[in-house]
């Protein structure tokens, strides 16, 4: 069984450069990144919110700093509600069509026996470079994550891909999980204090 396993020491985590984007009229700051400081030095994950005026919607994107072939993402309201589909689930966990191959591709994906993750197919991100110097991948696939999901597994998030041959596995490290959901938290407190006004 392949498994993909990035582990670092406990990081502390703080906001560092800009504030929030505006999320009212006022054009946005193009992101947010939250540092990460830990004893070894690691880099921090990278944490993006991308907000523009006329846009319905304000996107969280996250990854680690070394390796942007997968990552979390979900989309907030300017009333302040995760975008949602229903019953299947809040957050997006995207991988690159070449981290998929490279692995050996995948039919399905499961947090446990019988608890399966939904396909999100293909989604393409205009603004993969409009945030400075760190990229998000421009073409993804990828898995629905439930919001209480990710939240009970703040120290690890395992997920196992099955395919023809043996399955491999990914986790997704507490410490950007922690990020991630740090700045989608401050992102839904801030647009639901617009839109008290």
């Amino acid at each position: 069984m392949k498994s993909l396993t990035l582990i670092r020491s406990t990081l502390v985590v703080g906001v560092v450069g800009c504030a929030l984007p505006m999320l009212g009229g006022s054009p946005a700051t193009p992101a947010v990144a939250l540092a990460v400081a830990g004893d070894t030095g690691a880099p921090p994950p990278v944490v993006q919110v991308r907000a523009f005026p006329k846009s319905s919607v304000v996107s969280v994107v996250a990854w680690d700093a070394d390796d942007a072939a997968f990552g979390l993402r979900t989309s907030v309201t300017r009333t302040g509600e995760l975008v949602s589909d229903d019953r299947f689930g809040d957050h997006r966990l995207y991988l690159t069509p070449l981290f998929v191959h490279e692995m050996g591709g995948f039919t399905h994906a499961a947090v446990t026996p019988g608890q399966l993750l939904l396909g999100t197919g293909w989604q393409r991100d205009e603004y993969a470079c409009f945030y400075g110097k760190d990229c998000s991948p421009i073409v993804t696939l990828g898995v629905r994550v439930p919001d209480s999901l990710l939240r009970a597994n703040r120290d690890s998030l395992v997920i196992t891909f099955s395919r023809v041959g043996d399955p491999w596995m990914l986790t997704l490290r507490r410490e950007l999980i922690a990020a991630y959901l740090k700045s989608v938290d401050s992102v839904v407190a801030e647009t639901r204090r617009l839109a008290s006004k």
